[in-house]
């Protein structure tokens, strides 16, 4: 009997050494592919810049004097606000808000003369277009020392004022004293002198003067 020897080949696989170079060759073509891929993205996509995600509009908050340029009563009102207004010279602070909602309303008052911003707020006077307390020749302290002053004096003060508020101002305060009898407010060459440049409106002063006529003070 014939013995067939039956001849077996063991096909043997990759060793370790071989496995571990192939690993290494794809990690290298791997990185080579991500650092080819993150140069182009750079090259291709413009700079990112941070930019803030709100942006908070903050109102002036600078406080804002106003003052009463009128010997007469007045009164205004704003939103939040109202303002009595009872001699020449009173000062009032507002906010800016509240200022710049006055000047829209009142923008009147202010060119006439019957409102102005305090000289120490001068910059927001420029930026609006206003005038300043002190810009007008006639101020409280003027006012107020009338009585003690001459007609010569009086006539000075008079003809520099070139504000039709001004004016009125002078005319109502001397009445006003006049009735009360305050003192230096009697004078008739003041008097004489105020008639003629106001074309007549203190008539009844010198006829009170004279005796013919008799001016008596509102009874509170």
């Amino acid at each position: 009997m014939a013995n067939n020897t039956n001849n077996t080949t063991k096909k043997n696989g990759p060793t370790k050494a071989e496995l571990e170079a192939q690993i290494a060759a794809l990690q290298a073509q791997l990185l080579a592919a991500q650092q080819s891929a993150a140069a182009a993205s750079a090259q291709a996509a413009p700079a990112q810049v941070a930019q803030p995600t709100s942006v908070t509009v903050v109102a002036p908050s600078t406080d804002v004097s106003i003052v009463y340029c009128s010997d007469s009563l007045g009164y205004a009102k704003i939103s939040n606000m109202e303002l009595h207004f009872n001699k020449y010279g009173e000062e009032f602070v507002l906010s800016r808000v509240q200022f710049d909602e006055l000047v829209g309303k009142y923008r009147t008052w202010f060119d006439k003369g019957i409102l102005a911003v305090s000289f120490r707020n001068v910059d927001v006077a420029a930026a609006k277009g206003l005038k300043t307390d002190k810009e007008y020749a006639l101020d409280a302290k003027k006012l107020n020392g009338i009585g003690k002053m001459t007609a010569a004096q009086l006539k000075g003060l008079w003809e520099s004022l070139d504000n039709v508020t001004e004016r009125q101002s002078v005319i109502s305060f001397y009445k006003r004293k006049f009735i009360e009898g305050e003192a230096g407010f009697e004078d008739r060459e003041k008097i004489d002198y105020l008639n003629r440049v106001t074309d007549g409106a203190f008539r009844r002063e010198q006829d009170e003067i004279s005796g013919r006529y008799k001016i008596y003070a509102t009874q509170m």
